[in-house]
């Protein structure tokens, strides 16, 4: 009883990490220990063997720019081992967070990237910018990210709508409103590279109307109504 008890302190006590120190970071994310300790809450002296590397992995996952992360425990000395990888932005973004506009950027898979300043992010791959990031939207974001160089002309905007709507904006068109409907997204994209190919160039200029796609059986091209000076209406 007394051999299992001694045991027991030994395993809580015996191998505590005594300073932030103890955290070693491999990989290239320009993240430092001080966040890695934040996102897990971890305090010093810190029991080793109090520490779930499955938890701290999956909190390091929700809380910091990083699309992998390990944790090893060693005990000569007693440490962790974190090695992370980085997430690679592909667009900037903005999304409301308590009534707030905060800036961001999105990966490939259309996940959130939080921009810190203790520590720095490369430059996104494309000059895309998410508008009103949403969770419920990331599947529809990432497949526009992924088929942005099937667009004639270059995306430049994907904007998620507070009614769960996205809208579309690329450099040779006006926008082009896709809708709620995400079970047809893969044909609303087949559709705007076809009606590219087919349409008259000057049917589809920028701030020349709007293409509605919300049903990509039948695209509708609203264009801008003009309005004729009072001075040049017929006369009655």
């Amino acid at each position: 009883m007394l051999g299992s008890g001694l045991g027991w302190l030994l395993l809580r006590h015996g191998w505590t990490m005594d300073s932030i120190d103890r955290i070693v970071i491999s990989g290239d994310t320009g993240l430092r220990a001080e966040q890695v300790a934040q996102a897990g809450k971890l305090s010093f002296p810190q029991p080793l063997f109090e520490v779930s590397p499955a938890e701290l992995e999956r909190q390091l996952l929700r809380d910091l720019p990083v699309q992998a992360a390990s944790i090893e425990r060693r005990l000569h000395p007693a440490r962790l081992e974190v090695h992370l990888l980085r997430q690679t932005p592909v667009a900037r973004a903005t999304r409301q967070q308590a009534g707030l506009r905060e800036r961001g950027m999105v990966d490939a898979d259309g996940r959130w990237i939080p921009l810190s300043a203790n520590s720095s992010m490369p430059m996104p791959l494309s000059a895309i910018t998410v508008h009103g990031w949403r969770l419920s939207q990331r599947l529809a974001i990432a497949k526009l990210l992924e088929d942005r160089n099937r667009f004639q002309g270059k995306l430049q905007t994907i904007t998620v709508h507070p009614d769960g709507g996205i809208s579309l904006r690329t450099s040779n068109t006006g926008r082009i409103d896709l809708g709620q409907d995400r079970g047809r997204l893969n044909e609303q994209i087949d559709a705007i590279v076809q009606l590219r190919r087919t349409l008259p160039p000057d049917l589809l200029k920028p701030n020349q109307g709007y293409l509605d796609l919300t049903n990509p059986d039948r695209p509708e091209l609203q264009l801008p109504v003009t309005t004729v000076p009072a001075s040049e209406a017929p006369i009655p």
